[in-house]
């Protein structure tokens, strides 16, 4: 009895972590964000960043993420698509998904042998970025998506 359940125990802890090791391989997150912060340089300091995962299924599906900015100073938004399978859409919107007064501020048109994309929005306000994965007859088929936000802080000129 104890033998089998030590056995079966080795074996699920031996699928997860084949599972977990087949999972950082589809996306390095870290590199693809170290290749980000790259291009903030040298005017803008790095915020933030997100990496979303997910995998793609037989229905379309969309995420949005809230990114709050602060008046008085400019930022860059930065984008690396390399770890997608499929291309997905990327919209930028000055309001939540549901808002009537929602307004599209940047489309990522995406184009083939590029994978980092920037937008530098002219008005600082707490925007929305909306993933649209699109649907996938491949099962288990994964993918991620990483953004960074930069700022560059306002400097004041000295009264002298």
């Amino acid at each position: 009895m104890k033998k089998t359940i030590i056995l079966s125990l080795s074996i699920s802890i031996l699928i997860l972590t084949t599972a977990a090791i087949q999972v950082v391989q589809e996306c390095d997150a870290t590199a693809l964000k170290k290749e980000l912060k790259r291009e903030l340089r040298p005017d803008y300091k790095y915020d933030s960043s997100k990496t979303s995962r997910f995998t793609y299924k037989t229905k379309v599906q969309v995420k949005e993420i809230e990114v709050p900015l602060f008046m008085g100073e400019k930022y860059r938004f930065l984008f690396n698509t390399a770890g997608l399978s499929k291309d997905i859409k990327v919209e930028i919107y000055s309001k939540r998904i549901g808002h009537k007064k929602r307004k599209l501020l940047y489309e990522i048109e995406q184009k083939e042998n590029q994978h980092i994309y920037v937008f530098e929005p002219t008005k600082s306000r707490k925007m929305y970025i909306n993933y649209t994965i699109p649907e996938s007859a491949e099962v288990e088929q994964k993918g991620c998506m990483i953004f960074v936000l930069g700022y560059k802080l306002a400097v004041l000129k000295s009264l002298d």
